[in-house]
């Protein structure tokens, strides 16, 4: 029996997105050797829920799906590399989404409708916890580099792992589609009797 699991939410880009991430992460490699998250797929982290109660937790996920399909699908932009700067020297390089008002309204809204409260920018790392020596010789190359390409996301993707024991890779659990779908009614009744206040 599972006592505590992690959860991670995310945005999963289309097959071609993830191949051409792949092909950065690849060429990373080549210049810098192996690192952190060589291996992980193209992804874009919205939040992490770690040491859950399964019990408790995968009820509230499951009344994610009805507030995640009343939202609209987004069309994103690759929009070249960053970077940011962590403790102890470590840095992340990462492919950077084009900011408009238009996505900035959409992931606010994400933000809202699973109760996000702290700031996130939105990106797809390529090398995570990477020492300085590394960044130095990776950044002059991949800074000038033209990545600038359109998709779509469609759907929310939550995985899981347990916290303690297992592997420690993430297993998938639930995805939501982004419907548009204004039309739903209020969310499901938990089979709860309603308290009355008044």
């Amino acid at each position: 029996m599972t006592f505590y699991n992690d959860y991670l939410v995310l945005l999963s880009p289309p097959t071609a997105i993830k191949n051409e991430i792949d092909r950065y992460k690849r060429a990373t490699a080549r210049l810098i050797g192996d690192y952190k998250s060589r291996y992980s797929p193209a992804h874009i982290s919205v939040d992490t829920m770690p040491r859950q109660k399964p019990f408790y937790i995968e009820p509230v996920i499951d009344r994610l799906e009805y507030k995640i399909a009343r939202m609209p699908p987004v069309l994103l932009h690759l929009d070249g590399f960053a970077f940011f700067e962590h403790l102890h020297g470590k840095m992340t390089v990462y492919a950077s989404l084009k900011n408009t008002p238009s996505t900035d309204s959409w992931f606010t809204l994400l933000a809202k409708e699973l109760g996000i409260k702290k700031a996130f920018t939105p990106h797809i790392t390529i090398a995570r916890d990477i020492t300085g020596e590394q960044f130095n010789l990776l950044w002059p190359v991949i800074r000038h580099k033209k990545l600038a390409e359109p998709f779509w996301i469609n759907e929310l993707t939550i995985c899981k792992r347990d916290t303690f024991s297992g592997p420690r890779t993430w297993q998938h659990f639930k995805r939501y589609a982004f419907k548009n779908d204004m039309t739903l009614g209020p969310a499901v009744n938990s089979g709860q009797p309603q308290t009355d206040l008044f």
